[in-house]
């Protein structure tokens, strides 16, 4: 009986693998979104089919995220309860330790290494351990196009070496892709309906260092290509805008670009931006703020914010409150710090979970009272609404403010809504006729 359930397993493990149905389930930023795109286009053009609902699939790809230790322990969580086979793609790798004491027989992809996902489909339907970590490319002109959005990954890597950052460690180089691939995504998107072009990256700051361009020069060759669409900007660290920042404001008054910007500064404290090792200053994060809204009045801007960092002191996180009361931005993304293994951070003395969690909330009230006032001045107001997202019932303004409609419109679309209330994070509008669409080139 022993030898019998040995050669059944044996001829399990080797056995041809037929196309599978595959489930992908993407967590974290745009750019993992961007190599979800990616995998679905490697594995559709092999024959494998995409399935929306995980209990139609035979093998599940979790395209994952480290950035945060409570994202990190969801996705092994959930992985755990997961009883189908499945591939761990994305960042999380890097946390080879624990995905080897807790999880049997892995089979592991890198987000360099994309272009073997079958390989990695294939060991997982076999149940057979695999590590894929080496860089071999994206097979970049393969993906997934789903319009009225298209996510269009223009590098990956950063040139920094933040003390908190576990990204860095699972994207160590920067990689930027050549113009002219940039180019051919977008105008294949086009074709195939896409309104929405999100450029993003690691740090899209950094694009073009290792080429020998940047992102103004990548931009500008951009604004050329004809068709209706609008480029929204990933994110750009404040070190980069001291080098090309007055020329990318002149490229972004072009009606090609949202008027978005995304410059992450988290921490409004100056000893705690040198303890983080960020390569720039919170002044210049101010400076290019006020540049932007002076040159764009109607800009978002959006930042990013780590309360609780290791040496965090009352007077640094006040410092933090006092620049978000100043500078009043759209958006701010806060995060509660956490532990991640391999960072210089890691190695710190750290703040008491209680402290932490009383910054989070008060930093959360502060920027939930700044985004609401800011939002409060679109109430009554007419505004033209690109329809993107949930089937027709959410869109962008011109600025990349959130719109929720109250009735369902053509995706790909623009429409004249008026706003009648607003929150911190979305306007909420009243379509007053049918869907209307309006050229994006005036």
């Amino acid at each position: 009986m022993f030898f019998f359930r040995m050669l059944f397993d044996y001829y399990r493990r080797n056995r041809d693998v037929k196309m599978a149905k595959v489930y992908i389930e993407t967590y974290g930023c745009t750019l993992n979104q961007a190599d979800s795109d990616i995998i679905k286009g490697i594995l559709r053009n092999i024959g494998h089919e995409l399935v929306e609902n995980e209990n139609e699939a035979d093998v599940i790809v979790f395209n994952t995220c480290t950035v945060k230790g409570p994202t990190e322990n969801k996705i092994f969580e959930r992985m755990k309860r997961t009883t189908k086979p499945f591939v761990i793609a994305g960042c999380i790798y890097v946390n080879k330790k624990r995905i080897i004491r807790e999880i049997k027989n892995p089979v592991v992809i890198s987000p360099g290494a994309l272009g073997r996902i079958g390989k990695a489909v294939e060991a997982a339907i076999r149940r057979r351990e695999m590590w894929i970590t080496e860089d071999v490319g994206k097979t970049g002109k393969v993906r997934e196009i789903t319009a009225p959005i298209l996510r269009v990954p223009i590098q990956e890597g950063c040139t920094g070496s933040c003390f908190f950052c576990q990204t860095k460690l699972a994207r160590p180089l920067l990689k930027s892709y050549q113009p002219k691939t940039i180019r051919m995504w977008i105008e294949e998107g086009l074709k195939k309906g896409a309104k929405e072009m999100q450029i993003t990256g690691m740090d899209s700051g950094a694009y073009g260092i290792d080429i020998g361009t940047d992102l103004p020069t990548l931009l500008e060759s951009l604004t050329d290509i004809d068709g209706n669409f609008k480029i929204r900007l990933g994110m750009i660290n404040p070190q980069h805008l001291n080098r090309f920042g007055d020329g990318l404001i002149d490229i972004m008054k072009s009606d090609k670009f949202y008027k978005f910007i995304h410059i992450p500064v988290q921490t409004g404290s100056e000893r705690i931006c040198r303890r983080m090792n960020r390569p720039h200053t919170v002044k210049d994060f101010i400076k290019w703020v006020k540049k932007f809204r002076a040159a764009i009045p109607n800009i978002t801007i959006a930042t990013d914010i780590i309360v609780g960092y290791p040496g965090e002191t009352t007077a640094d996180f006040k410092s933090t409150i006092a620049l978000l009361q100043r500078v009043k931005p759209d958006v701010v993304n806060i995060s509660k710090y956490t532990v991640r293994s391999g960072t210089k951070a890691a190695l710190m003395k750290q703040l008491p979970t209680e402290i932490i969690k009383e910054r989070s909330k008060e930093a959360s009230e502060v920027v939930h009272r700044i985004c609401a006032e800011n939002n409060s001045k679109y109430i009554g107001k007419i505004v033209d609404v690109l329809v993107l997202e949930q089937n027709g019932r959410k869109g962008r303004t011109e600025n990349y403010k959130q719109v929720v409609l109250d009735k369902k419109a053509k995706l790909g679309t623009w429409i004249k809504t008026k706003i009648e209330r607003v929150n911190h994070s979305s306007l909420f509008g009243q379509n007053p006729g049918s869907p209307r669409m309006y050229a994006l080139i005036r």
